[in-house]
């Protein structure tokens, strides 16, 4: 979580958005991991899942303290601190290789992304990897927001208010290329539904009309969130 937004904003939220586990993710963390970072882990209830699955050594960092607080009750080791500005040198953390660096729907969140994979890649250990999920704001739902003329932020979901950026999956491979990573695997977490997929068909065609690339369309228009595995160049 970055404290550029609203600290307010944050704590406003309800209880449920600091107690998720987003199970694709889970499912990603290879085997055999032995020290795992959550960054942005919330209450602790991923990193706990990835305990119970793994018996990794799992730490966190947070910047909301009252979940930070709760988190180091499931976890190995909690940080309250902004993954952004705090100097990572200076965290007893930092002394870990990690196996795998988890962002679960945090990047988006941050001033600069970028500048925050950089950052904890010495953290890595020579085979570690890098897990992130990534709302996308392709989805066919932002689409139909757009051609109504509606762009309104919520407290969670694709136009959470304390997001700061925005990521369709060609953004994402930015992302993570321009940050010295090699993406290994980049999931969908679909949704659609009936109208969405009328939707998505008849603006196929619009694309067709006006020579605009249909090759990935749907599978992008439907996808939710993206699920990315990278490792260091």
């Amino acid at each position: 979580m970055s404290d550029h937004s609203s600290y307010e904003d944050y704590a406003s939220k309800n209880v449920t958005y600091y107690q998720g586990i987003n199970n694709t993710l889970l499912r990603m963390i290879p085997t055999g991991v032995k020290q795992v970072l959550d960054i942005g882990c919330a209450e602790g209830n991923l990193g706990a899942a990835v305990k119970a699955e793994t018996g990794a050594y799992v730490a966190g960092i947070e910047l909301f303290s009252s979940a930070g607080e709760i988190a180091l009750k499931k976890l190995d080791e909690v940080v309250i601190e902004n993954i952004e500005t705090v100097n990572l040198a200076d965290l007893a953390l930092s002394r870990n290789q990690f196996d795998s660096i988890i962002f679960g729907d945090v990047l988006e969140h941050l001033i600069n992304p970028s500048q925050v994979l950089t950052k904890v890649k010495p953290l890595l250990s020579n085979t570690g990897c890098v897990l992130a999920s990534i709302p996308n704001i392709g989805h066919i739902s932002i689409i139909e927001s757009l051609l109504s003329g509606a762009w309104t932020y919520t407290d969670a979901g694709l136009l959470d208010k304390t997001h700061y950026r925005f990521f369709t999956r060609n953004e994402i491979v930015k992302l993570f290329e321009s940050s010295g990573y090699i993406i290994e695997s980049l999931m969908i977490i679909p949704f659609s539904n009936p109208r969405y997929d009328l939707m998505i068909e008849a603006l196929e065609a619009v694309n067709r009309t006006f020579q605009i690339s249909t090759e990935h369309f749907k599978t992008e228009a439907t996808a939710y969130q993206y699920v990315i595995r990278a490792k260091p160049v």
